[in-house]
């Protein structure tokens, strides 16, 4: 059973390995494939592989197929939607996120095109009155963009995240014709009774900073929860808190299941014709069943269920509980049920720590009290789980045991009973769910403060690069021998094995040498050029929406190459797609020199002007500013540029330098001469007159923002770029574009564009 269960695990992720997936014809295998690992008589060296080639033939089958996303064809145009709110709308500062589950879905010309799946539409200042409710059916006019995301080295993958909740296209909604309500809720009962509870914790804690965390711990509704609780969370390693997980849906079910057998065993009539162990285990499994309802039913939802159900039913079936065979049979179920599980960082977390209980429960904690036994648990489970946590999260948050030894038992047994018990009392009454819902508020704000002090030092989570995947095959054997039992011999040489692990550093730069990445980040700029010991941060991004490219682009790069500092900060002009994501890279790391045009138009504590004929060398790397000469005027017309040069190659970075400006660079008699050209104005408009003649790059790198709303780079922009023999290169479609320029002329310079290096079957290209 144990090896069979990770036999499937291993064809499971065989197809999610692939850049392209195979065609669905080979599924016609499955039944004969299947029927071959079953054979009893089948020897177990030729039934592994029958077992893996079942689990890669299943997903294979289950997935859903990429190409049902929007088709290129109709990206960015406006259709007319029918359908249902299929999920709690959410609201986030100016706009109201809804999931459609489209009927249908028709052009600007009546066209008819299949979209068979969700709809994520952003409503921009939408009415405070009459809005759209989960289950209702509703026409929006909206413009479509198909399912993409940032495409970065240590960022999110929002494409995988879109695909695995059937999301086969985003849009806006159009103010006219105005969105109609065509019919009320006639289906989605349970996602109605969310959002009710939803509107009690609102009615009943509107202005507690703690009810969005009662949101996330009940109906699973993580949205309104603040930029600053979760850096919290982040720095404190609690973050798998707001996500519903086996943990509170096990708490749920336990308290469920001890307080059904105490009476059932108090009742002799009924003991007698059922054991108060299984009338315990059916009432944990189908409390445990309600709580998974209430809380959306979303893919770790999903998971913590079946394997709470796989424990009810060995209780039910006489079976032993804490078994690896039960949590083999948990994980075939898992796999079977929903292949996308693996692509869920949850689903490592979650099964990781229920296999470290099992191994520290099997014979190693006897003998101690249940309050010495649960800490040591705790503490176990918290240092056995940093190694998932530095290779999912490139970070070694170290207050992280600490953190979870009070935090973990604290929302388990306090803050959860009591909000669940007020919203189920809140279907009565009000008088009723307040005292409740007030209880776990106050628990919840007293756990927000404890977190918030451990989370305060500098020193309580350590960036740390992101390190491949064989660490983490020499580091979770070394913590096993580690947090061996008593006796084993010389334990603390598990450590041993965690030394590449938490010791690992990507290659940086030789000196003379440098890298030069130009990060997907949208309709603006954010460049990092880093040296054998120094980085340097060109412009920081755009605002979007409620947060910035500073904490979703720049950041998570950094942290995935261990950058820890940031030496100089070009904040280029003060356009809002090149600044604004400054703030939260401040905020996050130390920041050395920071460069402006112009000090007193962008007023920053410490910076300089980058002042034409200014230089620098960091390790044999020169710096130089090009633009803009002393004393000239402002605006874009001061932007700044850059050249760095090293013995292997150059590079010019020009913002966005309008004509003006560009006739006195070339005016100007520097030696503009580069390589590699970042285009000003990220690639949008045309090229100044002169300028590439004057530069001769090789390379040309544009930043033009997939499916902006501009329409960037217009058909006659890239003609006029590509007259100089160039084909550029936009992080629109390429994603992210790393250089590494070697420290010698004899080498070649290595590019890397990332949708094609970490190229996924998901991915929209």
């Amino acid at each position: 059973m144990r090896t069979a269960a990770l036999a499937l695990l291993l064809g499971t992720l065989a197809v999610h390995a692939l850049p392209l997936l195979p065609a669905r014809n080979w599924c016609i295998a499955l039944p004969l494939v299947a029927a071959l690992a079953l054979w009893p008589r089948l020897p177990w060296p030729l039934r592994l592989p029958a077992v893996a080639l079942s689990g890669l033939l299943w997903t294979l089958w289950r997935l859903p197929d990429p190409g049902l996303a929007l088709p290129p064809a109709y990206d960015g145009q406006t259709f007319v939607l029918e359908g249902r709110i299929a999920a709690l709308p959410e609201h986030d500062h100016r706009r109201l996120e809804l999931e459609l589950e489209t009927t249908e879905a028709r052009t600007a010309d009546a066209t008819l095109v299949p979209l068979a799946g969700r709809v994520r539409l952003a409503w921009y200042e939408a009415p405070a009155e009459d809005l759209p409710q989960v289950g209702e059916r509703w026409r929006f006019t909206a413009r479509l963009r198909a399912p993409y995301g940032f495409a970065n080295p240590g960022g999110f993958d929002r494409e995988r995240h879109l695909y695995a909740s059937g999301v086969v296209a985003r849009g806006s909604v159009r103010s006219q014709p105005p969105p109609a309500r065509l019919a009320g809720a006639e289906a989605h009962l349970i996602d109605r009774l969310r959002a009710r509870f939803a509107a009690a914790l609102q009615r009943l804690r509107p202005a507690d900073p703690g009810t969005a965390i009662l949101a996330a711990l009940t109906i699973g509704e993580e949205g309104a929860i603040s930029t600053h609780q979760w850096e919290t969370f982040r720095r404190t390693g609690t973050t798998h808190l707001m996500a519903i997980s086996g943990q509170q849906i096990a708490l749920v079910a336990g308290l469920m299941f001890v307080a059904v057998r105490a009476v059932w065993a108090r009742l002799p009539g009924l003991a007698a014709r059922l054991a108060p162990v299984r009338a315990g285990a059916l009432a944990a499994l189908l409390s445990a069943l309600g709580y998974a309802l209430i809380a959306g039913m979303g893919l770790p939802v999903r998971r913590a269920l079946i394997m709470v159900a796989v424990g009810s039913l060995a209780l039910l079936a006489g079976r032993e509980l804490l078994s690896t065979r039960t949590l083999a049979l948990a994980l075939i179920a898992v796999l079977l049920g929903d292949p996308l599980a693996p692509l869920s960082y949850g689903f490592w977390l979650s099964f990781g720590a229920v296999a470290l209980i099992l191994y520290l429960h099997a014979g190693r904690l006897d003998g101690r009290g249940p309050t010495a036994l649960a800490l040591r648990l705790q503490w176990a489970i918290s240092l056995g789980m940093l190694p998932a946590t530095i290779v999912l999260f490139g970070q070694l948050p170290l207050v992280s045991p600490l953190a979870n030894l009070l935090a973990i038992p604290w929302a388990d047994l306090l803050i959860v009973p009591f909000a669940l018990a007020g919203l189920l009392a809140s279907l009565a009454s009000d008088t009723l769910a307040g005292p409740l819902l007030d209880l776990a508020g106050l628990t919840t704000r007293l756990l927000l403060g404890a977190l918030d002090t451990l989370a305060r030092p500098d020193w309580a989570a350590r960036v740390v690069p992101t390190p491949p995947l064989w660490t983490l095959a020499l580091a979770l054997p070394g913590v096993a021998w580690w947090l061996a039992p008593p006796g084993f011999p010389s334990r603390r040489l598990g450590l041993l094995l965690c030394l590449p692990l938490l010791a690992w550093d990507w290659p940086h730069p030789p000196a003379g040498g440098f890298r030069l990445a130009s990060l997907d980040a949208g309709s603006g700029l954010a460049v990092v050029v880093e040296t054998a010991g120094h980085t340097l941060l060109f412009d920081a991004g755009p605002r979007l929406g409620s947060t910035d490219a500073g904490r979703l682009v720049v950041l998570p790069y950094l942290q995935s190459r261990g950058i820890r500092r940031v030496d100089a900060l070009v904040l280029t002009h003060l356009d809002a797609s090149h600044i604004g994501g400054a703030r939260s890279v401040r905020a996050a790391l130390p920041v050395g020199a920071i460069f402006v045009p112009d000090p007193l138009a962008m007023p920053a504590e410490g910076a300089a002007s980058c002042v034409a004929g200014g230089f620098w060398i960091w390790d044999d790397v020169r710096f130089e500013w090009l633009h803009p000469p002393p004393g000239h005027g402002a605006g874009e017309a001061r932007s700044c540029v850059l050249k760095v040069s090293g013995a292997g190659g150059s590079a010019l970075l020009i913002a966005d330098l309008d004509a003006g400006g560009s006739r006195r660079l070339l005016a100007g008699g520097a030696r503009l001469a580069a390589d590699t050209l970042l285009a000003p104005y990220q690639g949008t408009k045309p090229p100044p007159a002169g300028l590439l003649a004057a530069v001769g790059p090789g390379r040309i790198w544009l930043s033009t923002g997939r499916g902006n709303r501009w329409g960037h780079p217009k058909p006659e922009v890239l003609a006029a770029w590509a007259a100089a023999g160039v084909q550029p290169d936009d992080t629109a479609a390429a994603g992210a574009l790393l250089l590494d320029v070697p420290a010698n002329a004899t080498e070649p310079p290595l590019l890397t564009r990332w949708r094609e290096a970490d190229r996924r079957y998901w991915r929209v290209h």
